[in-house]
């Protein structure tokens, strides 16, 4: 559920007690916004988001009062009634010990559980110029998937993608969202889109689950010994690895169309012998092409390839 403190809805029953307690749960501020806001509380309140398609208005509340108590309990019932798997949250308003209270509560109700901390590029003037993974390390303990992708900036290089967006650092997942991302860069790190707007990342779903990806073992660039390397210093390689098979993703930062050898490590790979290197038709990103894993590959500038690698047929 998308379910978190900072914003409260002016429908919520509580609304006129929690007021009744002066600035203790609710910010102070200039008041203005929602024209029930103005009628009903009039001033120190600070406004908050306006969903104007369904006439619903927020005030900012904080996430340091007692107000986090009910919030948690609220949680605890949500997931031992309703069977909820997880919370989705939008920026953290709150300390570190309030998300291990969160994890805790979840994770004594239902076996397996999902906290997903979604985060806009805080590198900007307005958030003070801060990197969202260190605004919220404190939180990783008890996070299990991110997704920084409002206004990050995917035409960046590999550093930025590996620090600022991906996750791998810090031992968590991460998935992707401005202008729906980049198919294979993204899948370097693990990284798929997700279905949002106009965003469809089914196409690579259905690639990984025909591969089996869930069997298999991620080694990326970036190890010391990394499974598949190029011979293109902008064109980049991860691979995973199962018994029989391995899927290469290229991803290239290279503004021109490059021709690409692959340089196998056949020990990590567990393959050698004769190998063959198979483009499967992913809608909308490549078509199907097949050829000696010896040959070159031709990849299109800031573009990629999805490959299968696997013995030939006899």
């Amino acid at each position: 559920l998308y379910n978190t403190i900072r914003e409260l809805t002016f429908r919520a029953h509580e609304l006129f007690d929690l007021r009744s307690l002066g600035d203790e749960i609710f910010n102070d501020g200039e008041g203005g916004g929602h024209s029930w806001l103005q009628e009903h509380l009039r001033e120190n309140y600070h406004a908050a988001w306006h969903a104007w398609q369904v006439d619903d208005a927020a005030i900012l509340n904080k996430g340091d009062s007692r107000w986090t108590n009910y919030y948690i309990e609220g949680l605890s019932w949500l997931a031992s009634q309703r069977k909820i798997d997880g919370v989705y949250l939008d920026d953290i308003a709150f300390g570190r010990e309030t998300t291990r209270r969160i994890a805790a509560v979840l994770q004594e109700a239902r076996s397996d559980i999902v906290i997903d901390l979604h985060s806009a590029n805080q590198f900007n003037p307005r958030d003070g110029f801060i990197n969202s993974a260190m605004l919220y390390m404190e939180h990783f303990p008890y996070i299990n998937r991110l997704w920084f992708g409002e206004y990050f900036e995917y035409d960046r290089d590999e550093h930025y993608w590996m620090c600022e967006v991906s996750g791998l650092p810090f031992g968590l997942t991460g998935e992707m969202l401005q202008d729906g991302g980049h198919p294979w860069r993204g899948m370097l790190y693990g990284m798929t889109a997700r279905m949002y707007g106009k965003t469809d990342p089914r196409p690579v779903w259905r690639l990984m689950d025909d591969f089996g990806i869930e069997d298999s073992r991620m080694l990326g660039y970036w190890l010391s010994r990394p499974a598949v390397t190029t011979d293109q210093k902008k064109i980049l390689a991860t691979a995973y690895v199962k018994e029989g098979a391995a899927l290469i993703v290229l991803a290239s930062w290279s503004n021109r169309t490059e021709l690409v050898r692959l340089k196998l490590d056949h020990d990590l790979l567990g393959l050698d012998g004769d190998l063959v290197l198979t483009a499967p038709e992913v809608k909308g990103l490549q078509k199907k092409m097949r050829k000696s894993a010896k040959a070159p590959v031709k990849v299109l500038p800031n573009k990629g390839l999805f490959l299968l690698l696997t013995p030939r047929r006899k």
